[in-house]
């Protein structure tokens, strides 16, 4: 009986190891067919060898990402100009991201209030909606602000999006932390503000840092909002590759730019994922134990 046992147990992590071979292979052989192709000169996409083959190397698309300007007076390339815009954009986000989802997440898990469970209710019924619903709207609110063309400004409408979900997620986190650590530095004469900056803001940082990496990787990774209410001179890395990619754009067609572009666009994504990975599981797990 037990020889059986351990037979199927070995049978079971075979079969397991086979699978993540295949997930692993599944997922790597892209990526590397990606790397091939962005060192591959041309444009055309036969032209990309299934292995490396020296021939065909080139750096010509990393090199045009890096020096094509569509105006003479542009102090650096179209490429870095809309990386630059996205990065600060991904970075106003993460900081107004955290901070709101902080001051509501604290207020919602420390405070009663008339209406405290309606404005709850509201958030998630929100969350129910998607967002491209919004879209007429956003644009004439933007239009009659006249903060079309402001790549900052979209900054407003991640933030919004991320404030019900995190809320949530925050809430629940700091549920978790008793009260009398708020009694107690008041004993002590801390104001409302130094309870919430100095200590629940440290104790927060988990849940903070998960939130902080969501809402940075936000503006990279969208399109349809960004390519309403911008146009081609203010645009962010995503419409950016788009043009890449678009057979109507004469100077920019070529889909073997898209490649090393998309690569170096996963640059700072994955920095963000490496560095803050153990905020990531971290706040996964605990916001789903304390939500």
């Amino acid at each position: 009986m037990s020889k059986s046992r351990t037979g199927s147990t070995q049978i079971g992590t075979v079969l397991k190891y086979i699978w993540l071979c295949l997930a692993i292979v599944l997922i790597v052989a892209p990526l590397l067919w990606m790397i091939v192709a962005s060192f591959t000169k041309g444009k055309v996409l036969t032209n990309v060898p299934l292995g490396i083959d020296i021939s065909k190397f080139s750096v010509e698309h990393y090199k045009w990402l890096f020096t094509y300007k569509s105006s003479s007076s542009a102090v650096v390339s179209d490429f870095l100009m809309a990386f630059g815009r996205t990065l600060v954009l991904a970075i106003v986000t993460t900081f107004l991201g955290v901070l709101i989802c902080a001051f509501t997440g604290y207020i919602f898990s420390r405070f009663r209030f008339h209406g405290k469970k309606q404005m709850l209710l509201g958030m998630m019924l929100l969350q129910m909606f998607p967002s491209f619903m919004g879209m007429i709207a956003l644009f004439m609110i933007y239009r009659n602000f006249g903060w079309l063309n402001h790549p900052t400004a979209i900054s407003f409408i991640y933030v919004a999006g991320l404030i019900p979900t995190y809320t949530f997620l925050l809430r629940g986190y700091l549920t978790g932390i008793p009260m009398s650590i708020d009694e107690a530095a008041t004993i002590d004469g801390a104001s409302q503000s130094q309870i919430f900056f100095r200590l629940i803001l440290p104790l927060s940082k988990p849940m903070l840092g998960f939130i902080a990496v969501n809402a940075f990787m936000t503006p990279w990774m969208d399109f349809m909002l960004p390519k309403q209410l911008l146009n081609n001179a203010h645009q962010n890395i995503a419409m950016m590759l788009y043009r890449l990619t678009d057979m109507y754009e004469s100077v920019y067609y070529n889909p073997l730019h898209f490649f090393a572009g998309a690569l170096i666009l996963a640059i700072p994504i994955m920095i963000v994922q490496i560095w803050a990975q153990k905020y990531i599981v971290y706040g996964m797990a605990s916001g789903a134990e304390k939500g």
